[in-house]
């Protein structure tokens, strides 16, 4: 492919660094750009004809993660900056008010992931007559793609859509759909994909005028096919029949935080075998050490989807931890919503109480942590390492010793992770025992610098304290 008609698929290869939304595939003039999952269950772009138009690059300019595209900072401020009484932070962006609560509607809060708040607030909008769809992510039959995105016409179907969704999705097909069907939507996505909307929506009329109001949904990592697949197999499933998967579910003796996920794998004999496996049960180590997390995840700055009309969050503050149904965060920006909100408690179907903006930053502190302190350290790493450094609202930051080596072992769990289950899965016995043991002969070298590194620094501080 010449230089004259580069595309983002060329990008992705170059950079390695795609979310997967699937909003170039969706507004690409020659349909030359499909969403293919790559061997590592991730969705990428792919440039199936290679029929671009001579320096369109449309694809390049809505990409969330590309340099042509402008920052949540920029289209913020377009979007958000003149609602009277609108406030700003550096870590949520825009927002007029905050909640803390859930619904007390049927069985919201309980087949929801939090509080129920995302379900009822679209289920809302559409019961009202303010959208005509709603597009939700929910379970997929094909057992090669276990979810994907669907327009909702009615509440049973966003009811069904309800729990979060740790799976690889991607919008191109709804995208073309609102291209072609007139209606009022609104689209629930994570921050990356709200962005990729909000640039879309820049360069065409017809989605600007169709998509109603974006629901972000807070985002600590994207992860891959294999994430699923791994915990299916931590509770004794076979990764390579992975029949369905359901996320978020609640237990009531434990708490929110030790959630599960539910899992159903054909036997060699055809039967199903079912299983849950809780976040305390191997679910928190895969997902803290950042196995099968997509790159671009690396370099997101975006916690609190800041250019959605409203984002939803857990409540993962130490007074609303210990209810085992759930609890929601809502940080609003969109005055409309804010009625609508605002209508549910005056008739009784939410129980909300006004939450301040730094009980919701703290709420969220392990992504703040993440989406700025360490940020700013993967981008000097990502430089030292001639890796593709993305322009992002923060700063490169200082590099110590013990810094470098936890970038060094986050990486490795990365990249190790995948390559390890990828040569594992399709074992006739697969076992997770050897994938661990794989993943911690990686390290083990890093590992050990690191807790010697630790020991020194801790050794340090407790001499400093003593001479004060």
């Amino acid at each position: 492919m010449s230089k004259e008609y580069l595309n983002i698929s060329v990008f992705v290869k170059k950079n390695g660094i795609c979310s997967g939304c699937g909003a170039c595939a969706g507004v690409c003039p020659q349909k030359t750009l499909e969403m293919k999952f790559n061997r590592y269950g991730e969705y990428i772009p792919v440039d199936l004809h290679g029929k671009c138009f001579a320096n369109c690059r449309l694809c390049l300019q809505i990409c969330p993660f590309s340099s042509r595209a402008d920052n949540e900072d920029t289209l913020g401020q377009r979007l958000f900056s003149a609602v009277p009484n609108i406030q700003h932070r550096p870590e949520t962006g825009y927002y007029l008010t905050s909640y803390v609560g859930y619904t007390g509607i049927g069985d919201h809060r309980l087949n929801g992931a939090s509080g129920g708040l995302a379900t009822w607030t679209i289920e809302t909008l559409l019961k009202q007559g303010r959208i005509d769809y709603a597009v939700c992510v929910t379970p997929n039959p094909d057992q090669h793609k276990l979810f994907k995105y669907i327009v909702c016409k009615t509440p049973e179907q966003i009811r069904a859509s309800a729990k979060s969704c740790y799976y690889p999705v991607e919008m191109s097909e709804i995208i073309q759909h609102i291209l072609c069907c007139d209606g009022r939507y609104a689209i629930v996505g994570l921050p990356c994909f709200i962005k990729a909307l909000r640039l879309v929506m820049q360069k065409s009329t017809i989605l600007r005028k169709r998509i109603k109001y974006l629901l972000g949904l807070v985002c600590g990592q994207q992860k891959s096919t294999f994430f699923s697949e791994y915990i299916s197999a931590l509770g004794g499933g076979d990764p390579r029949k992975l029949v369905s998967v359901h996320f978020r579910e609640k237990d009531e003796h434990r708490p929110a935080s030790d959630y599960g996920l539910r899992f159903a794998c054909e036997t060699d004999r055809g039967q199903i075998k079912e299983g849950t496996v809780f976040w305390t049960e191997g679910m928190d180590h895969v997902w803290c050490s950042r196995y099968f997390t997509l790159n671009a995840c690396n370099f997101c700055d975006d916690i609190f989807a800041e250019l959605a009309d409203v984002a939803f969050m857990d409540a993962w503050l130490p007074e609303f931890k210990g209810d085992w149904r759930g609890t929601s965060i809502v940080l609003i920006r969109n005055p409309n919503i804010r009625e609508l909100i605002k209508n549910g408690l005056n008739v009784t179907e939410l129980v909300l109480e006004s939450l301040g903006i730094d009980h919701v930053i703290q709420s969220q502190a392990g992504g703040v942590f993440n989406k700025r302190t360490l940020l700013g350290k993967r981008l000097t790493w990502a430089a030292r390492n001639k890796r593709p450094v993305i322009p992002k609202r923060v700063q490169p930051m200082h590099l110590g010793l013990s810094d470098t080596l936890s970038l060094n072992l986050e990486d490795i769990a990365m990249r190790q992770s995948k390559a390890h289950f990828l040569n594992l899965r399709d074992l006739r016995d697969f076992c997770s025992e050897e994938f661990s043991q794989k993943m911690q002969r990686a390290a083990w070298y890093y590992k050990l610098i690191y807790k010697i590194i630790r020991k020194l620094n801790r050794i340090k501080q407790r001499i400093a304290r003593f001479k004060q």
